[in-house]
């Protein structure tokens, strides 16, 4: 009897344990873990992988002694497994499987996070078996919710700092709460804007009439706070992604439902209301206080010219070239970077010039798994869809409420306001995918919105439990848990382990020491050779401490040299572990300019430009080294082949001018400046350094001299434009321009009478 209670003890105890770490989850979003590198993300991230790995362990330890803990037979679970699957095909058949297992500190993504999330899966619609876990579980996370939009409130306020979110404070910012970024703030809101509204229709209907203020009043304000944290994010795909959802749901019930004609009134006047404020703003884009409020602004500025839209159509464009390439099972996992570098389209150049991201879930998972990756992701949503709606058409025309019941809900998973608000939901969070990529959080409340359909699913049809038979006995639970423990552990340590020691590791390497830069270079040894996920961004750091620390004179030689030495056989060992990226050998080549080492740096920067033939950075860097090694011709054409590349790029149309200056090539550097020279583009230090060079103070003249009439405001275009004057001889005129600023320029008076000063004592110059 004594041993039958302690197994009953010990089952509950993990089953407590299982519980408490789903309950957990919600939470991790109020991690910023300054200690970590990338503290937004790394710290949600490493959460979210412990607890999954304590839960799995619990919950397997129950599962071999109790049937009754083992998922449920399902097409959900059944399309998420192959996905699971297909996914580590793609990702150990592509160009480096060991980014597309483990990803890396920024990202925190790639297969290991996958099969997390599908164990997370398995779990939860295996543990929270009844509605009533399901609704505290929901309530939980609507709670953090409003903690995370009263943080955002702060943020509004100018009480609290924003991560990335642009201005200040005010309507202007865009709010990021304790994510860092505002995308995945708004997609966070999404979800539990949609959740409030489920729990919001179930529980009125739990309720009979006088009794529905309360839960009215908080589901209500729930919805009203989450919706203004999002629009204040000023996302624009997750806020259509809203109003497109909110208005399928509305469309769905008041075309299928026939229960209490309130409910179709209510979901006809949200469709209606939401389509005349669209229709009013569409009118009134164009007004002064549109372009005053952050997210009206960004949504009145929507257009296919418009940058970032523009640089998602340009990614499609790239993305669909690397898919053309290897359609079946793509690139694997976290190597669109290559991708992007090998289909570079040159009109990216105001652009970011890394993507890692196509910033559209399908183009996403058609490069990381072809066609066969993403036919399986999309089955996720065919699969929830097909357990929400399964056999409800028929039953719902007939429904009535006997009692507040439905009468014939209890053979259905869900109802069909339920069923419309999950829809649009899925729609929303889609559409809102087509134009950002997915982060830990919006992974989570994904596969737990696909965890509770198809919990709701297989409880309505009692679907049969998967491997029924066979189980360890229960007497064999205290052995059973202790092999967990030992599992959970093992796991916990193998993956997160030596990746968190080397996070640490990174984060003092670039930190300022009280024992000098030496101790930086231990720290970056020890990064280094702990040989974990986070080895890429180590081994870049590394490269850009030591090409930094290349031109500073108080650090001495010897200690530069352990840096560069170090740095060089790093990065050229990270070329080899992804030789297709175009990033490692450009860094290395960047490293070897900055110590003089011209000649290998133009080996390195000659790999990095086969890898990337349309990319004018590698072209720029390339045209350096040409320079640095006394080879102009050779630089010329480098500059030239940027320029041709996109001529609109201004960057590449004064290298390519400047280096034909100083080889007195004037025809060709007036006819590369010519459309410029107007607008004041030409009256830049590159230009006016290569005509001093040359003594051609007139060119720099007549270059400044438009520049003044271009932007007469300039006041420091003055200033040059004077000191170019008295380069050229005519100390006069340079007198009349700074007589004529101090005049519309009283505040310049001060700094205008000492260059007068200096022009009449003849020590005036350029």
């Amino acid at each position: 009897m004594h041993g039958t209670i302690s197994r009953m003890v010990l089952e509950k105890i993990l089953r407590w344990i299982v519980l408490a770490g789903i309950f957990a989850l919600p939470f991790i979003v109020f991690i910023i873990a300054n200690t970590l590198f990338f503290p937004f993300i790394t710290g949600k991230n490493f959460a979210f992988r412990i607890i999954v790995e304590i839960i799995t362990g619990a919950w397997l330890a129950l599962a071999l002694v109790n049937p009754e803990y083992r998922p449920r037979k399902s097409w959900l679970l059944a399309a998420f497994a192959a996905f699971v699957v297909i996914i580590a095909a793609a990702d150990l058949n592509g160009v480096n499987p060991f980014k597309s297992f483990w990803s890396n500190y920024e990202r925190m993504d790639g297969w290991v996070t996958l099969a997390h999330l599908f164990a997370y899966f398995v779990v939860t619609s295996s543990i929270l078996s009844t509605r009533k876990l399901w609704r505290r579980f929901w309530s939980t996370s609507l709670i953090v919710s409003v903690l995370v939009g009263f943080y955002g409130v702060l943020q509004f306020a100018g009480f609290s700092a924003l991560g990335q979110g642009g201005a200040a404070s005010g309507l202007g910012a865009r709010l990021d709460a304790t994510f860092g970024n505002p995308i995945y703030l708004a997609v966070f809101m999404l979800f539990n804007v949609f959740i409030a509204t489920f729990l919001w229709t179930e529980s009125w209907g739990e309720r009979p009439a006088g009794k529905r203020l309360g839960v009215s009043l908080w589901y209500g304000s729930v919805i009203a706070l989450d919706t203004i944290i999002l629009l204040s994010t000023g996302t624009r795909g997750t806020i259509l992604g809203l109003i497109g959802g909110m208005l399928l749901a509305a469309f769905l019930v008041a075309m299928l439902y026939r229960g209490e004609a309130p409910a179709r009134r209510i979901a006809i006047s949200l469709a209606v209301s939401v389509l005349i404020l669209g229709a009013g703003f569409w009118l009134m884009r164009g007004q002064a206080w549109v372009h005053k409020v952050g997210f009206l602004d960004r949504l009145a500025t929507i257009s296919i010219t418009e940058g970032t839209v523009n640089a998602r159509i340009m990614n499609w464009g790239m993305a669909w070239q690397g898919v053309k390439e290897r359609p079946i099972l793509g690139w694997g996992q976290e190597n669109y970077a290559i991708v992007f570098d090998k289909y570079y389209n040159p009109q990216m150049y105001s652009q970011e010039q890394w993507f890692d991201r196509v910033h559209d879930i399908v183009f996403d998972w058609l490069v990381a798994g072809g066609f066969l990756g993403l036919l399986s992701y999309l089955s996720l949503f065919v699969c929830a869809l097909w357990c929400i709606w399964r056999g409800s058409a028929s039953a719902h025309r007939g429904e009535k409420r006997q009692n507040g019941k439905n009468t014939q809900l209890d053979s259905m998973a869900f109802s069909l306001v339920e069923q419309s608000i999950l829809t649009g939901l899925l729609a929303g969070y889609f559409f809102h995918n087509l134009f950002v990529f997915d982060n830990i959080t919006s992974y989570i409340l994904f596969t737990t919105i696909l965890a509770y359909i198809v919990s709701r699913f297989a409880a309505a049809r009692n679907s049969p439990i998967l491997f029924p038979r066979g189980h360890v006995p229960q007497a064999a639970m205290p052995i059973v848990a202790v092999l967990a423990v030992v599992l959970v552990w093992g796991t916990a340590w193998g993956v997160n382990g030596r990746a968190l020691a080397q996070n640490r590791a990174l984060l003092q390497a670039i930190a300022p020491q009280q024992n000098g830069i030496t101790e930086n270079l231990k720290y970056f040894k020890e990064a280094v050779g702990y040989g974990s996920f986070g080895t890429q961004e180590a081994r870049e750091q590394l490269v850009q401490v030591s090409s930094q620390l290349a031109g500073n004179k108080d650090v001495p030689n010897d200690i530069k040299q352990q840096f560069a030495e170090l740095a060089v056989r790093e990065m050229t060992l990270q070329a080899g572990s992804s030789p297709l990226d175009a990033r490692f050998p450009l860094f290395l080549g960047v490293l070897l300019d900055a110590y003089g080492d011209y000649t290998n740096a133009a080996i390195a920067l000659k790999r990095a430009h086969e890898l990337s033939p349309g990319k004018q950075t590698i072209l720029f860097e390339s045209g350096v080294n040409a320079q640095a090694r006394g080879n102009d011709e050779e630089a010329l054409e480098f500059f030239k082949e940027a320029f041709d590349l996109a001529p609109e790029f201004s960057n590449a149309r004064i290298y390519y001018a400047a280096t034909a200056i100083r080889m007195n090539r004037d025809t060709l550097a007036d006819e590369i400046l010519a459309p410029i020279v107007p607008s004041g583009g030409a009256a830049v230090t590159n230009i006016s350094a290569a005509y001093a060079t040359r003594g051609r103070y007139d060119k720099i003249v007549t270059i400044w001299t438009a520049r003044v009439k271009a932007i007469p405001d300039d006041i420091q275009a003055r200033f040059t434009l004077a000191a170019a004057l008295v380069g050229a001889g005519d100390s006069a005129q340079a007198i009349m321009q700074l007589e004529e600023l101090k005049r519309t320029n009283p505040s310049t008076k001060t700094q205008a009478e000492e260059f007068l000063q200096q022009i009449r004592s003849g020590t005036g110059e350029i």
